[in-house]
């Protein structure tokens, strides 16, 4: 597979597993970071069973290094759930793809890369859809946006040092040693989350909670650990700014799902779908992809 083949089923998996996340946090979640701390114990599933077979391949300091990519990514979850938990699902995947700006600065900044107008349209067009697909007219006031862009915001920079800090480590160590130090970083970096008692108690919980819950939480980091793993490919294989740009295709693709799952099971997830909102929604998706394309 080419590194764009890989970027769009990472995307793909992505929209999926942001689909589990919002239906979880809408009907059976209290604590975002209780929630967290639970899914990423469930990945080390995962990373058991890269490391039967790849190894730990521990190389120091690059390790360590792997390991700070992980707490970014921890980082990344965190401010992405809180959004999620406050704003509709297509409304948080249109408003975290405003994160690609930021690579390209820090590659810039880096790298000593140079912007072209073009590229700086592009940027200009990234952000006109994340203020158009956040903002909501709410009666008697003059302007409303998401509440969610305050967590985004933080969202933005660490995941543009993760990506950032994936590539170069990609030119040093391989794809699978990368993803177990990572996801160990991402470990250590949810384990201060248990020294507060409620989300201890409340994660702690998950477990005994019976099938249903355990089962769509499996689900969840299936479509999470395809979606990383992939995505750590990518970045090996194409630039860094590149595969962060497919990802721009995953607010069309969750309003794709949506959709679907509107018609089939209309009362599962909560989202505005008048038409206005609709029209709305897919101009923020058209904008991003053309500003991504131009930034790229």
């Amino acid at each position: 597979m080419d590194w764009l083949t890989l970027a769009l089923v990472s995307t793909a998996s992505f929209a999926a597993a942001v689909l589990v996340d919002k239906l979880l946090l809408s009907c059976c979640i209290r604590n975002s970071a209780a929630y967290l701390l639970a899914l990423i114990t469930f990945q080390q599933i995962f990373v058991v069973l890269v490391f039967a077979f790849f190894g730990a391949g521990f190389s120091y300091p690059l390790s360590l290094y792997g390991m700070l990519a992980g707490t970014a990514q921890a980082m990344m979850y965190v401010s992405y759930l809180r959004a999620l938990q406050i704003e509709e699902a297509s409304r948080v995947t249109s408003l975290i793809f405003v994160y690609p700006i930021f690579v390209f600065l820090g590659s810039s900044l880096l790298l000593g890369e140079v912007m072209s107008s073009r590229q700086y349209l592009g940027g200009i067009m990234l952000v006109v859809s994340a203020v158009l697909v956040s903002y909501r007219p709410i009666p008697g006031r003059s302007m409303a946006f998401s509440p969610a862009l305050k967590h985004l915001f933080f969202f933005w920079i660490f995941a543009a040092l993760y990506a950032i800090g994936i590539k170069y480590l990609l030119t040093l160590m391989s794809e699978w040693h990368l993803f177990i130090w990572s996801s160990l970083g991402t470990l250590i970096a949810v384990l201060p989350f248990l020294a507060d008692r409620e989300v201890r108690a409340e994660a702690f919980g998950f477990f005994r909670a019976g099938p249903s819950l355990l089962g769509a939480m499996f689900i969840e980091e299936i479509f999470d650990f395809l979606g990383r793993l992939l995505s750590i490919f990518a970045f090996a294989m194409g630039p860094v700014v590149l595969v962060s740009a497919v990802g721009a295709l995953q607010p069309s693709i969750t309003l794709v799902y949506i959709l679907a799952l509107g018609f089939f099971m209309p009362k599962l997830l909560e989202e505005e779908m008048d038409r206005r909102t609709l029209t709305t929604k897919f101009m923020a998706a058209i904008l991003v992809v053309i500003g991504i394309y131009l930034v790229s």
